[in-house]
């Protein structure tokens, strides 16, 4: 099995302390791992020798300094040990061809970030209902 843990790939510290303000409110709310940037987060990523301890979730925002979060996502699934691991865009931006990239690239979902801290701290009781606790995830295995 997957760790409970999310990793939050997010430049944007306003964003970043949001979400994480947001996941500290919901029961049991699993481990938070944020991460700058793109290369940040994938290097943490290939630290994990046993496969059990990856994150259950990646949370991705596209437009990061370095390794972009599109660019991050297809190293993700492109990684034996991570190809499984679902991960979510998380992005500003709403246009069709980010949108239609990121499926492209492997994406479980395409999620515009709300402007208000309410639709937020929603929308993360939504993620968390459905891939923390109900969704089912591929077993991992060494």
């Amino acid at each position: 099995m997957y760790a409970n843990k999310i990793l939050l790939a997010e430049d944007d510290t306003t964003d970043a302390e949001f979400f994480q303000r947001a996941l500290s409110r919901l029961e049991s709310p699993p481990e938070l791992i944020w991460c700058k940037s793109g290369t940040e987060a994938y290097q943490g990523l290939t630290q994990h020798s046993d496969p059990a301890t990856l994150p259950r979730l990646a949370i991705l925002d596209i437009k990061m300094p370095g390794m972009n979060g599109l660019e991050l996502l297809e190293k993700i699934k492109s990684d034996e040990r991570t190809k499984n691991m679902p991960v979510i865009i998380m992005s500003s931006s709403d246009e069709p061809q980010d949108i239609s990239r990121a499926y492209d690239c492997g994406a479980n979902g395409y999620l515009v970030k709300p402007n208000r801290f309410q639709d937020l701290r929603d929308l993360v009781g939504s993620i968390h209902h459905f891939w923390i606790k109900t969704n089912r995830l591929k077993p991992v295995h060494d």
